[in-house]
């Protein structure tokens, strides 16, 4: 689960989280102390709204974010202006992968998709900060590799499973993300993630909503059911899941 977000000043930045409040990302919360106290050090905590952009296509990545409450989307943008998810980044890891492997920039954009709260490192004081952080490191080099297996899953998925199924599937992994069954989502940003039109999005989460599974309401999605969600879902929430409890367990 992740923590509740603390009272914002006025410039949308808070005072650096206390290490307890800061654990409540997984990859946080398996550092010694040690680790942990240097990077809070350099660190701020920020609230993020939806669709805030963290980093943008091609240019240099400034930098690396640890979500405690929100959620971040990895999406790719073609020419013709069609968006696609490849990855969301939740409380269980990390975003700034390239910086990690020694790469400024990137071809997707970073996008807040569930508003919340985040652990901002400067890219400067990342690079700075990793030689000096063994288990941190280590962490990434595991959840580099999840993600990797993440994104050849959700290509496999958007290819082969229905849109009921992979609704499921990203409603049950948001949820996870950020801890909490209620979300903050509008049926045209879930059909740019999922890359389906409004009408198959409508569809689904109408289908979903009649076999009470979920509630929805203008911009929110409730889940009532996550047992009964998860056996509408296709394969890949399993698969991931369990990727993740061996890898990053």
């Amino acid at each position: 689960m992740c923590a509740l977000p603390v009272s914002l000043k006025g410039n949308g930045e808070m005072p650096v989280p206390p290490a307890l409040q800061a654990t409540r990302n997984n990859l946080l919360s398996k550092l010694p102390a040690s680790e942990l106290d240097a990077l809070l050090e350099l660190s701020t905590h920020v609230q993020c709204d939806l669709r805030d952009v963290l980093s943008a296509t091609g240019q240099t990545i400034k930098n690396v974010y640890f979500p405690l409450t929100g959620m971040i989307s990895l999406v790719k943008e073609l020419k013709d202006g069609t968006s696609l998810e490849s990855m969301t980044v939740g409380c269980e890891g990390f975003a700034g992968l390239p910086l990690f492997h020694g790469v400024t920039s990137t071809i997707t954009m970073s996008m807040c998709q569930i508003e919340g709260t985040f652990v901002r490192l400067p890219a400067d004081s990342f690079k700075e900060l990793l030689p000096r952080m063994p288990r941190l490191s280590l962490l990434l080099h595991r959840y580099s590799q999840f993600a990797h297996e993440v994104v050849a899953q959700t290509a496999a998925c958007n290819s082969m499973h229905l849109i009921e199924q992979r609704c499921a599937r990203w409603l049950l992994i948001s949820s996870d993300a950020v801890g909490k069954t209620e979300l903050g989502l509008t049926h045209d940003f879930l059909s740019q993630m999922l890359a389906v039109r409004r009408p198959g999005v409508t569809v689904a989460i109408g289908a979903l909503e009649k076999s009470k599974l979920i509630v929805h309401r203008y911009g929110k999605i409730s889940i009532l059911d996550k047992k009964g969600l998860e056996a509408v879902a296709c394969e890949c929430y399993r698969t991931v899941k369990d990727r993740e409890h061996e890898l990053l367990s």
